[in-house]
C-alpha cells in the first residue's frame, strides 16, 4: 500500500464520477437512443470550456512555441501513453499525410508502436521508459516536446519530459486537470511543473462519461487542441474549433443519434451470440485501431494478438482490405514502424529489471508484423461479420451498413474527420459494452488491472459500490485475484462476491 501511494489518483477530477451519466447502464437498458444521447451530452457540455481555452493566452503560447520550433528547424515530439500515445501517433500520421516526406512531427508512444494495438504491461509506471525512448529519437535542444496526459501525472510521459528538460528542450504539457492538484500530492509532478522550461496548457475537462476512461472526453479535447496548435503555427489561423462545434451539433441530431443507436444494437447482438466483427477499411486505420485496442483494458475483452501465439480472438478488429499486413502497417503509420528492441542489458542498466519479470517483452517490429491487419485469411475469423467503414465529407458508413449523417468540414490535417470518427467509435464501443452488462452505473466494472493506475481505479470502484474503505477494497480485490478463473474480471467477481452487484459475471475469453 505504501508503494502504491504515488498511484492513488482518486483526488483528481478526471477520475471522479460524471453526474450526467450516473444512470448510463439503465439508459442503455431502456433504449440505445437514450444511452447514446446520455453519452454525447458529456461532449456537448464541454463546448463552452473549449471556446474559453481556444481564446486563452496559454493556447496562444502553445501555438507560438510550435511555430518557433519549426522556424529554428526543430521537431515537435508528442509524447503519450495508452490513449494519448495513440493520439500522438495519429497526429504524426496526419502530418505526414498533409506534408509527404516531412518529419517535423514525431510521436513517442510508451512501449513503442506495438502499444498501438496491445497494452505493454507496466511500462507506463516507469519514468526511465519515457527517457530512453526520447533518447532513441536523437532529440536536441531545437526540438519541442509536448507531453499529453489527461491526469497530469503519467510516469513514462513525465520521464520523457524530464529527459527533454535535461537535454535543454522546451516542454509543453497538455493536461486535463489543474496542475496544482497532482503537484500537491505527487513528487514527480512537483519536480516537473516547477521547471522554468516547462509550460502547461490545463484543460480542466472534469469527469469522463465512463468513470476514469480518459480515452473519451479528455483525449478528444487533447486531440482538438494539439492539432489546432499545429494548424495555427503553420497556417496562421485555425478553423478547427468552429468546425468541431458544427460537427458535434450534427452528431447529436435525432437522425445521427438514431443511426448510432441502431449500430449499437446491431453489434451488441453479434457479440451476444458469440460472434466477431471485422472492420474493413483503407482509410483512418489508426482511428479504428485505437478504439478497438482500447476496448480490451477498458472492458477486459480479448486483445489483438500475434498469429504465432494462439489466443482468444478480439471481438472486433480492423483489416486493410487492399494489402498484406506489412504494407498495411506502413500505410497505417505513414512510415516504417518505430518499435522497441531493447536487450536484457538495456533494461538492467536502466534499472528496469522489473519489466523482465515475465521474460523479455516481445514488442519489436517483427512481433508487430505478426498482428495481422492486412487482407490475409485468418481461419479463426472465417465466420466473422465483415463490413466496410467508409469516411466521406458528408458522413460515415459503419460496418453494419448504417450511415451516420454527420458532415465534416474540410480543415488541415483532416482533423474534423478524425475527431468525428473518434466520437462515433467511442460511442459505439461504449454503448455496445453497456448493452452487454460491462458497465454498472457509469463504472467500467470489467476493467483490466494491468498497471498500478488501473489497480487503484479498481479499488476505488469496489470501495464506492460496496461501502468499504480503500484499504479493505484493495484487500478484497487481491483476495479475488488469488483464485481467479481465466478470463474473468477480478473487479466484477469481487463485486458479485461482496454484494451481488447487478451483473452476470462469467469467463469472457
Amino acid at each position: 500500500m505504501e508503494e502504491a501511494r504515488e498511484f492513488r489518483l482518486g483526488f483528481l477530477r478526471s477520475e471522479a464520477r460524471n453526474p450526467l451519466t450516473m444512470n448510463l447502464d439503465r439508459d442503455f437498458a431502456t433504449s440505445s437512443r437514450q444511452g447514446v444521447h446520455t453519452l454525447l451530452s458529456c461532449d456537448t457540455a464541454l463546448l463552452p470550456l473549449i471556446r474559453r481555452i481556444a481564446a486563452s493566452s496559454d493556447f496562444y503560447r502553445l501555438a507560438e512555441s510550435v511555430k518557433k520550433c519549426f522556424a529554428r528547424g526543430g521537431r515537435v515530439i508528442f509524447s503519450g501513453c495508452g490513449a494519448t500515445g495513440r493520439l500522438a501517433i495519429l497526429l504524426e500520421k496526419a502530418w505526414r499525410e498533409e506534408f509527404p516526406g516531412a518529419e517535423q512531427v514525431l510521436s513517442l508512444q510508451t512501449g513503442g508502436d506495438f502499444a498501438l494495438v496491445r497494452s505493454v504491461e507496466n511500462f507506463e509506471d516507469y519514468e526511465m521508459v519515457g527517457a530512453l525512448q526520447l533518447r532513441e529519437l536523437d532529440a536536441t535542444p531545437a526540438d519541442l516536446l509536448i507531453g499529453i496526459t489527461a491526469t497530469g501525472e503519467t510516469c513514462s510521459i513525465f520521464g520523457s519530459a524530464l529527459e527533454a528538460v535535461r537535454i535543454g528542450m522546451e516542454v509543453f504539457m497538455l493536461i486535463c486537470v489543474d496542475p496544482a492538484e497532482p503537484a500537491a500530492r505527487l513528487e514527480r509532478c512537483r519536480k516537473l511543473y516547477s521547471s522554468p522550461s516547462v509550460h502547461v496548457l490545463s484543460m480542466q475537462v472534469g469527469p469522463m462519461a465512463l468513470t476514469g476512461s480518459t480515452r473519451m472526453q479528455s483525449s478528444t479535447v487533447e486531440l482538438l487542441f494539439a492539432s489546432a496548435a499545429l494548424e495555427q503555427a503553420v497556417f496562421g489561423e485555425t478553423r478547427i474549433f468552429s468546425a468541431y462545434e458544427e460537427m458535434l451539433n450534427a452528431l447529436v441530431s435525432p437522425a445521427a443519434t438514431a443511426a448510432l443507436a441502431d449500430s449499437v444494437d446491431f453489434e451488441s447482438d453479434i457479440f451476444r451470440q458469440g460472434g466477431l466483427v471485422d472492420y474493413q477499411a483503407e482509410d483512418l486505420l489508426i482511428d479504428l485501431l485505437s478504439d478497438t485496442t482500447e476496448r480490451s483494458p477498458t472492458f477486459m475483452i480479448p486483445p489483438y494478438h500475434c498469429w504465432d501465439a494462439p489466443a482468444p480472438e478480439p471481438w472486433a478488429m480492423v483489416r486493410h482490405t487492399g494489402v498484406a499486413t506489412p504494407d498495411g502497417w506502413r500505410i497505417c503509420l505513414g512510415r516504417n514502424p518505430r518499435c522497441i528492441s531493447w536487450t536484457p542489458e538495456t533494461y538492467r542498466s536502466a534499472g528496469l529489471e522489473d519489466l523482465l519479470a515475465k521474460g523479455l517483452p516481445r514488442i519489436s517490429e517483427s512481433e508487430l508484423m505478426k498482428i495481422r491487419i492486412g487482407n490475409e485469411e485468418i481461419p479463426s475469423r472465417k465466420d466473422a461479420f465483415r463490413g466496410r467503414i467508409v469516411s466521406e465529407p458528408s458522413g460515415v458508413t459503419l460496418a453494419s451498413g448504417i450511415r451516420i449523417p454527420v458532415p465534416a468540414a474540410p480543415v488541415r490535417l483532416r482533423m474534423i474527420e478524425h475527431l468525428r470518427m473518434k466520437l462515433i467509435m467511442n460511442t459505439l464501443s461504449t454503448g455496445t459494452m453497456a448493452k452487454l452488462g460491462r458497465i454498472c452505473s457509469n463504472y467500467m466494472i470489467y476493467l483490466d488491472i494491468s498497471n498500478k493506475k488501473l489497480v487503484d481505479r479498481a479499488c476505488r470502484i469496489i470501495s464506492e459500490l460496496c461501502g468499504l474503505s480503500y484499504e479493505e477494497a484493495c484487500f478484497e480485490l487481491f483476495r479475488t485475484r488469488m483464485d481467479l478463473p481465466p478470463g474473468t474480471s477480478p473487479v466484477a467477481l469481487t463485486l458479485q462476491r461482496l454484494q451481488g452487484v447487478r451483473t452476470k459475471v462469467r469467463p469472457i475469453f
